[in-house]
């Protein structure tokens, strides 16, 4: 009898395990979901006649004196390269990019780095310690080649990374973004933006990760709602793993009550939480007619198309993050609806 309560408390201190590891993962992973968010800043890799940095500072004077608003800038890729502390020569290896125009659209936190500073940068804490063994480094040079730059800021990025404003007049730049107005879809902004402007360029979309992410908090939720329906369901029945059946007659109408009750409110609330995450996804993946049967096969040729030009080319700092924030959200969530429902 003894062995019998023993076996029985430790498959319950083990139910109870895996639902707070359950509950712990799919929280972490609803953070994540809620840093991708959505974007409306359209990455466009240029091709044929690369623009060079002093055509770019001209069409982004043009822009300013104009009477349209258009939030826009152009990126120049310089690779990794050497970062060095001049005063103790400790060196690191860090991606450095080039911003003309508004900066915060590559990323919120390089709005540090003000439009004409040609000589100031903003770097990621893990390159800061590497160099001055400090994050509070604002104010000090470093050295990338021949060129001296002052830190105006530190900042929380993920990888090794420097952001600069180009200097040099034939450096040509390889990506613009540019942020769409109301009510335009990133497409058409880019487009206008391209033929404006006498440019050549690809969409860059990551807009595939607002159509695969809510399915994953939807499949815990959906694993929760049929585990918790199971054990109402076995509590309503008396049904226990140690295989006691236990009569209480005059509870019995009580309890199918409060389990029919609680599941019709596990159910409504779920299909709550379902639709409110699956609305998320873009208007686009919805057909003008539903009887459009060449929609899908057409849609998901495109996405998958917009998938590889995604994985080829670089990524700015906020897809990158958006990216690394996107997996972790499908890797927690997903782990925590198999945990859920193998209890």
């Amino acid at each position: 009898m003894e062995s019998e309560k023993k076996n029985y408390c430790f498959k319950y201190l083990k139910v109870v395990m895996a639902v707070l590891l359950a509950a712990a993962l799919f929280y972490s992973g609803m953070k994540d979901y809620v840093k991708v968010g959505k974007t409306d800043t359209a990455v466009v890799e240029l091709y044929g006649d690369y623009p060079a940095v002093n055509l770019a500072k001209q069409i982004w004077e043009n822009y300013q004196s104009s009477d349209e608003i258009t939030d826009f800038c152009f990126v120049w890729n310089g690779g990794v390269q050497v970062v060095t502390n001049p005063e103790d020569f400790r060196q690191t290896n860090a991606r450095v990019t080039g911003i003309v125009g508004m900066a915060a659209l590559y990323d919120r936190q390089a709005a540090l780095l003000e439009e004409n500073d040609e000589t100031g940068c903003v770097i990621d804490k893990d390159t800061a310690l590497e160099l001055f063994g400090s994050e509070n480094c604002a104010g000090s040079q470093l050295t990338v080649g021949e060129q001296i730059y002052e830190v105006r800021g530190v900042v929380s990025w993920n990888q090794h990374t420097m952001l600069i404003r180009p200097s040099r007049k034939n450096q040509v730049c390889t990506q613009v973004l540019i942020r769409g107005k109301k009510g335009q879809n990133l497409e058409g902004a880019a487009s206008d933006f391209l033929v404006g402007n006498g440019l050549s360029g690809i969409l860059v979309d990551d807009s595939w990760l607002e159509v695969i992410l809510p399915w994953f908090p939807v499949a815990f939720l959906v694993m929760l709602i049929i585990t918790v329906s199971r054990w109402l369901y076995e509590m309503e029945h008396e049904i226990w793993e140690n295989g006691i059946q236990r009569n209480r007659e005059k509870k019995i109408d009580f309890r199918k009550c409060s389990c029919f009750v609680i599941r019709i409110l596990l159910w409504g609330i779920g299909l709550f939480f379902c639709v409110r995450l699956l609305s998320h996804i873009p208007q686009s993946w919805l057909p003008d007619k539903w009887s459009d049967f060449s929609f899908w096969p057409a849609k998901i040729r495109k996405t998958m198309e917009a998938f590889r030009w995604y994985i080829m080319f670089p990524k700015t700092m906020a897809q990158a993050e958006r990216l690394m924030s996107g997996i972790g959200c499908i890797i927690k969530c997903g782990a925590a609806a198999l945990l859920i429902g193998a209890v």
